[in-house]
């Protein structure tokens, strides 16, 4: 019996290994058909995406057939019954038709779009009315991906019927010892089950950011499956397909390709240093709580911006923000949205181009907030995390290595860097619960902030950082660029609010102090990337959302939340829902927001809300479009 068991679920398994030969033949369909768009990509390579993606292929395969899945591993005498294979059968041709077509779709949609299709998909077509319209257009179009799925639907049902099962001995409701057996083995299976949706065995369920783990940017959609990026987006928030004016008038309004054409590029090293809750308010921008002394130090030799924002709230926000330019103006992190696997134009995927060496470095536990997946994806070739440090001595049992020891370590590594290089740099012993190391107790200065301590001792190990920096070769050519992911906790009410608290030092360092002086006007992390490449007389174009402290014309500052999008000018923040004004405060002024100004200027209403629907609509089609990069 429990021989019949085991039959039972080895045809199970044929079945499904159907569907990953229909898979293989979707993903080599999709290659081809895209062949002009993958140009570095030889069979090797398409080979090893391929292997790379039986992980996603398994969690679309098995949640797509979760309920033939649940049908075929019950143990039961019906199981050989012709009605109860017939209703497997249909079952299974039924799902897995869908999910097929989904991937069809790609093969010729990918084009358009220059990803794995997710959920905003259903956003684009505009609803019925519309997808009435279309389709018969894309048939007529892509008559030949109709072809393709015929003959995939035939292929399934013609395999499906030569896996037949064999019925070796009926179940035997009163034989126990089997009855065990068939049981752990019923259990362990289903454990194989939950553990292939979940990706494996990692702290968080595969997403749609690990397949940067795995390969180059450039292959990430020949390892994924449209199933997969379909089913991980479906929970998630399109942002909204705004069309206030046409293309024209944005690209008259709003330049996201730059190009510093009369510049003469000179290649140095850029370290980004990203300091984990590095509010404005406790440096000596702020209110003087004197909190990072070398950090204030460092600000007397480096161009400083003094009315800099974050684009986020939480560190999740902030690296690809910083990084890349892409604040998080949705409901999801950028890292964790539908968007994930978009194209990025960030220091790694410029300056790599340009021969350097990329390199990620957070002391965090490998996984944390995707950053080793998300790394790859964004250009770095690179990642050193907690588990690359590999000495627990220094782990400070809740996200990762202190910062003291892990920044020594990250100018060790740098040290083996072919030059020219860059380097992305992010603390993480200034985060709560705020503890120091044991031989740091008592040396840093006790409140009046709970993480004042965290604060100092980060600062402190930042010191030690530019110390052993400053003997190595590499030090003199460096733009070193210093930012908080955000900001931290305050008990000052104008710190506390949506504009205090958004305000984080960003300062740019040169040890020739070939870099003085303050810039005073609005900045934000997404103008960072657009500002360095300005100051290192890149002369390419690229894309940016932001712009270089350096570009003439207004500079602004985003931040999203709560439904909520915020914008900062020089003196003013804005609030708007679904693209609507709802308040101005002069922030100068009024440091408690409490004053509304728009009825003091008739024409500032009409003016904020041009600047602002022209903003979100390039930013969110860029988003959906896939468009953020220089053609």
């Amino acid at each position: 019996m429990t021989l019949n068991y085991i039959n039972q679920l080895l045809f199970l398994i044929k079945r499904l290994l159907i569907c990953y030969f229909l898979y293989f033949i979707c993903r080599l369909l999709f290659y081809i058909g895209n062949a002009n768009l993958f140009p570095s990509v030889n069979f090797v390579d398409f080979i090893q995406d391929s292997f790379y993606g039986l992980r996603f292929d398994t969690f679309s395969i098995f949640v797509g057939n979760s309920l033939f899945i649940f049908l075929s591993s019950i143990p039961s005498n019906l199981y050989h019954k012709a009605f109860y294979q017939t209703s497997l059968k249909w079952i299974f041709v039924f799902t897995n038709s869908i999910f097929l077509m989904a991937n069809c779709v790609d093969i010729a949609y990918f084009r358009f779009i220059k990803k794995r299709s997710s959920a905003d998909l259903f956003e684009q077509i505009g609803g019925q009315t519309d997808l009435v319209k279309l389709l018969p257009q894309y048939l007529k179009d892509f008559w030949w991906v109709l072809v393709i799925y015929v003959i995939l639907i035939i292929t399934l049902i013609t395999l499906y019927k030569r896996v037949k099962p064999i019925i070796v001995q009926k179940y035997v409701f009163t034989n126990l010892k089997d009855w065990s057996f068939i049981f752990l083995i019923y259990l362990v299976f289903s454990g194989c089950i939950v553990l292939g949706i979940r990706g494996g065995f990692q702290r968080i369920p595969i997403d749609i950011v690990n397949a940067g783990s795995v390969t180059v940017p450039e292959e990430i959609p020949i390892v994924l499956n449209t199933p997969f990026t379909l089913i991980k987006s479906v929970s998630q928030k399109a942002v909204a397909n705004y069309n206030f004016y046409d293309n024209a008038f944005l690209k008259a309004n709003y330049k996201t390709i730059h190009q510093f054409k009369d510049s003469t590029f000179q290649k140095q090293n850029v370290v980004v240093l990203i300091l984990e809750s590095f509010s404005k308010e406790y440096t000596k921008l702020g209110t003087g709580k004197n909190l990072t002394p070398f950090l204030d130090s460092l600000m007397g030799q480096s161009l400083v911006f003094t009315n800099a924002f974050s684009n986020g709230s939480k560190s999740i926000e902030g690296i690809p923000a910083i990084l890349s330019g892409l604040p998080s103006l949705m409901e999801n992190p950028f890292i964790n949205s539908i968007y994930a696997n978009n194209v990025q134009t960030s220091f790694a995927s410029v300056l790599g181009k340009e021969g350097y060496t990329t390199a990620f470095f957070h002391g965090g536990i490998n996984g944390t907030m995707n950053f080793d997946d998300w790394a790859p994806s964004a250009g770095y070739a690179l990642y050193f995390g907690k588990n690359e440090y590999n000495n627990n001595n220094d782990f400070d049992e809740y996200w990762g290595v202190w910062d003291e020891p892990f920044l020594q370590y990250t100018v060790k590594e740098m040290n083996k860097f072919k030059a020219p290089f860059h380097s992305a740099i992010f603390t993480l012993s200034s985060h709560h619960p705020y503890f120091v190391p044991k031989k740091y107790k008592n040396k840093f200065k006790k409140g009046p902030l709970e993480n004042s301590e965290s604060i100092a001792y980060a600062d402190y190990s930042l010191k030690q950082f530019f110390i052993s920096a400053k003997k190595e070769s590499w030090y003199n050519n460096t733009l070193f660029i210093l930012c908080a992911d955000h900001c931290g906790v305050s008990e000052h009410p104008f710190y506390s609010n949506v504009v205090g608290n958004q305000s984080i030092p960003i300062l740019f360092f040169k040890a020739d102090n070939s870099l003085k002086g303050t810039h005073n006007i609005v900045s934000s992390q997404m103008d960072i990337l657009p500002s360095a490449l300005n100051l290192m007389g890149y002369n390419k174009p690229f894309f940016a959302l932001g712009k270089s402290y350096l570009e003439p014309g207004k500079h602004q500052s985003y931040f999203y939340a709560n439904s909520t999008h915020y914008v900062y000018t020089d003196s003013l923040v804005c609030s708007y829902s679904e693209a609507n004004l709802k308040s101005v405060v002069n922030y100068r002024k009024d440091s408690t927001l409490s004053n509304q100004v728009i009825s003091l200027y008739p024409d500032l209403e009409t003016t904020l809300n041009k600047e602002f629907k022209v903003f979100i609509q390039t930013y969110n089609q860029t988003l959906i479009n896939n468009s953020g990069y220089a053609k």
